[in-house]
């Protein structure tokens, strides 16, 4: 099975999250730029996660457009203090999606996206169920 089309539990979802927040920080720190690619490392990671709440991993990359869109697209649509406004909104709204799939349970039983995942910390995808 797919790790994108897998399910993850929230444990082994705050270990990713934590580590690409970990990495961001130390890449800001150390080259004062953030790792644009710990944001990807954590769009990847919701997949999943959305997937254990039994829902569409679509949702997450919705946001990642709809982000990216403001970030290179804004600039040419919206005068610069409302530009600021609706980036200081989407800094704010961000990591407070990021607690949400870090905080709700996903769903106990099977779903269309397969087994609940193990408990713990664990990558591995559930074993299939028999049908």
């Amino acid at each position: 099975m797919h790790l994108l089309k897998a399910r993850l539990n929230r444990a082994s979802y705050w270990v990713i999250v934590g580590v690409a927040i970990a990495a961001m920080v130390v890449s800001a720190l150390a080259f004062r730029r953030p790792l644009p690619a710990a944001l990807v490392v954590m769009l990847i990671a919701a997949i999943p996660r959305l997937h254990d709440l039994g829902r569409t991993g679509w949702w997450a990359g919705g946001v990642f457009i709809a982000l990216m869109a403001l970030f290179f697209g804004g600039q040419y649509v919206l005068p610069p203090h409302a530009l600021q406004n609706a980036l200081g909104v989407a800094v704010l709204v961000l990591p407070g999606l990021l607690v949400c799939l870090g905080a709700l349970p996903g769903q106990k039983a099977d779903n269309a996206f397969g087994a609940a995942p193990p408990r713990g910390l664990s990558f591995k995808p559930a074993p299939p169920t028999e049908a």
